[in-house]
């Protein structure tokens, strides 16, 4: 089993919340034990406690495979690009950070971090943080190029793409022929925007499939409230994942954790939000 969690944040308890949970007897007795872990990125700022968080994920690194994509927050403090949402409290344990933290993510040979897209191929999953769309083939209007990147991308809430000071918004179907270009009957996992979203591409059809009726279980003296989605065969999904840290909520409300398992025999992703 997959366990798939995005937008951290800097939020160890938000994070050690999810990991309680998905390795807890319970959960497992239900779900699975979990295999491979996928981070979606978004691993740093608004929360405060940095360190933790990649001390974990390099902790997890080493017994579970994994695969992390960058997310635009990991890019702004590495790149020394600020960002908004961080206050000071934030801001003053991230400037704490060594070098050693910061290991966890990977330095390429052109002095770039990570990974913007990961392709899984065996199990056809594309794992992005934003949007899976090279930016190479978007016709740019904007006039800052790394609001196109794949960190940057974002899914469009209305029915045209365009670009903005939030980055490029694009429609399902254009990450759906993006998609295509590496196999047929395959999963897009995304984060970034905060709130979930499902979507499923039959032919040519496009459905948003979000309206699945959701169940709540308790597990462990917590209360889950989730979604299930078979995945068929002959369509296509995108999935974006909630918030993983409350921490990283930036505006007025209350978050709570959001994270989500890939199974197999039978495949279906399922969506959980911990109420």
């Amino acid at each position: 089993m997959d366990l798939v969690f995005s937008d951290i944040h800097a939020d160890i308890e938000g994070l050690e919340t999810i990991l309680d949970l998905a390795f807890s007897a319970e959960f497992e007795d239900q779900y699975g034990m979990v295999s491979r872990i996928i981070n979606l990125g978004d691993l740093l700022e608004r929360g405060t406690n940095p360190s933790q968080v990649l001390k974990k994920m390099t902790e997890l690194s080493k017994s579970y495979e994994m695969i992390s994509v960058m997310g635009n927050h990991d890019e702004g403090f590495l790149y020394k690009r600020s960002l908004s949402g961080s206050p000071y409290a934030s801001l003053k344990a991230h400037e704490l950070l060594s070098n050693q933290d910061l290991e966890f993510f990977k330095q390429n040979r052109d002095g770039t971090y990570g990974e913007q897209l990961v392709i899984d191929k065996k199990n056809r999953l594309l794992c992005v943080h934003g949007g899976p769309i090279d930016p190479q083939k978007i016709v740019q209007a904007g006039n800052d190029p790394w609001l196109y990147q794949r960190t940057w991308q974002r899914l469009s809430d209305q029915d045209a793409e365009f670009y903005s000071y939030y980055g490029y918004h694009y429609k399902p179907a254009s990450a759906f022929e993006e998609g295509k270009s590496n196999f047929e009957d395959f999963v897009i996992l995304c984060g970034h925007q905060h709130t979930e979203a499902a979507i499923r591409q039959e032919k040519n059809q496009i459905t948003n499939i979000w309206s699945f009726q959701h169940t709540t279980q308790k597990i462990d003296s917590r209360i889950l409230k989730k979604r299930e989605f078979p995945i068929g065969e002959g369509s296509n999904y995108l999935f974006r994942l909630g918030l993983g840290g409350p921490q990283g909520y930036y505006g007025d409300g209350y978050a709570k954790p959001h994270f989500a398992t890939i199974q197999d025999d039978p495949k279906k992703v399922v969506l959980f939000a911990i109420a």
